[in-house]
């Protein structure tokens, strides 16, 4: 009591309780209640009878608190009951889980600790958290099943874009209640004459010389309705060309949609025969070489570039004659290029050497890529030549050590801002000198290549003595 006679939280609130009607309200406020003793021993463990679903819990009259806890809310209670009876004072609630039992599931239950005062066993009252753990764990299963949902939206959408990136085809997807593109692939960038973020969102019709935006969808709806084998035929603004539009139409998750394959009409030329021209101007004209074999290794074709690294006089002198001939180790590199190309489709950058036909020796890498024509899988490869770059790389590793040893000589003989300066030199030295190496003494080239004026490259030349040296 105050001195104003009036009731505080801690003291004058509860008056004394009979036993009956303190184990009464302890029934209404917890849904268990369990008599501890300092050691951890259940002199008495009862469960709410105003509780659904209640538990036996005079079986643990006698056991081991410890024994009735699962194995991860053993320490968790030990801990807690520990600094109740170190405190002597109130510590927050732990949540603990009991055994599964034949007639029950795990029981999670929020336990609080209580000094009864008259001796030493400790009152533990409990919160049945069984409704809280299901509705948790509808919770994780709803978010579950989301991150499912999405993943799978997710695997739709990159296929989709492989999809559509994969075709030469030009194809938009086009909006019938707007008629604005709401995607595209490449070939219809190409096609088209702009760039993808130009052609989303805007109108469809203003690629075509047609009287209106409804005149191009109308026909095309009409077109995808009737199911009609001819193409809609417009002519296109880029090019002045005559187009073929080829629609479907379908249903999406908002209204519905055309999907639209655009080609050239006619006799024109499609991007599949240009593409098949190019690929065979890059095979006879390429820089690079150029071979095709067999899973046997047996050589098919080869290109003039091939000819030159191999040193052979005529492609028919390859009639027969396997790639084992002119790598350095012979089966062993055409095995390891081979079957890395069958199981992953293909390798990149195989360190090996040619031997061509009059025996020298030259380092290349070899990129391998297996190819589906007909029965029998065709095995491409590139030969690039590697002579150059290591002959770069390895004398810019001698040039690096000898001028880093100069640099580190100079450690204690002079400051701090001396040395850095020296070590920028070094390292300019260093680029200018690879750059020259890797033009072959192009001067023009290796000034674009280090992004240099000629005028400040000659100057850096004679900075480093490298004039005579290039």
């Amino acid at each position: 009591m105050t001195s104003r006679r009036e009731v505080t939280w801690t003291s004058g609130l509860i008056p004394e309780i009979a036993t009956d009607v303190a184990t009464q309200i302890v029934s209404h406020v917890s849904d268990f209640a369990v008599i501890v003793s300092p050691t951890g021993t259940v002199t008495a463990a009862r469960c709410s009878p105003n509780m659904a679903g209640a538990v036996d819990m005079m079986q643990w009259d006698g056991l081991q608190i410890q024994q009735t806890l699962t194995v991860e809310s053993i320490p968790k209670f030990e801990s807690r009951i520990a600094d109740f009876l170190a405190n002597k004072a109130d510590v927050l609630p732990v949540e603990l889980n009991h055994k599964a039992t034949v007639n029950s599931t795990e029981l999670p239950v929020r336990y609080t600790f209580h000094n009864l005062g008259s001796g030493s066993d400790l009152l533990m009252l409990g919160t049945d958290l069984r409704r809280t753990a299901e509705m948790q764990q509808q919770l994780v299963a709803a978010q579950l099943a989301l991150e499912a949902d999405y993943e799978a939206q997710r695997e739709h959408d990159v296929r989709l874009r492989v999809l559509m990136e994969s075709s030469d085809v030009a194809t938009a997807f086009i909006s019938v209640t707007t008629g604005q593109i709401v995607s595209c692939n490449s070939a219809a960038e190409l096609l088209l004459g702009q760039s993808r973020d130009a052609l989303i969102d805007a109108p469809f019709a203003e690629h075509f010389e047609m009287r209106g935006r409804k005149d191009v969808v109308d026909q095309l709806v009409t077109a995808a309705t009737e199911q009609s084998e001819a193409d809609v035929i417009a002519k296109g603004i880029k090019g002045n060309r005559r187009l073929a539009l080829a629609p479907t139409l379908f249903r999406g998750s908002a209204s519905q949609m055309l999907l639209c394959k655009i080609k050239p009409s006619g006799s024109q030329v499609t991007s599949s025969d240009q593409l098949q021209t190019q690929l065979s101007e890059l095979f006879q004209n390429g820089v690079d070489a150029f071979v095709f074999v067999t899973a046997t290794g047996l050589i098919v074709s080869a290109n003039e570039a091939f000819l030159k690294v191999a040193n052979v006089t005529h492609s028919q002198t390859l009639k027969s004659r396997t790639m084992t001939d002119f790598l350095a180790r012979g089966a062993v590199d055409l095995n390891v290029m081979i079957e890395n190309a069958k199981r992953s489709g293909g390798m990149r950058l195989y360190a090996t050497k040619i031997i061509s036909e009059h025996g020298g020796e030259r380092p290349v890498e070899i990129s391998t890529t297996q190819l589906k024509a007909g029965a029998d899988p065709v095995f491409a490869m590139v030969v690039r030549d590697s002579h150059r770059i290591e002959t770069a790389n390895t004398r810019g590793k001698q040039i690096m050590d000898v001028d880093m040893n100069s640099v580190v000589e100079l450690i204690g003989g002079q400051s701090l801002k001396d040395i850095v300066a020296k070590t920028t030199d070094v390292v300019e030295k260093i680029c200018i000198e690879t750059a020259v190496e890797m033009t072959s003494n192009n001067r023009v080239a290796a000034a674009e290549m280090l992004g240099l004026s000629r005028q400040s490259l000659y100057v850096k030349l004679r900075k480093y003595g490298l004039v005579s040296k290039s």
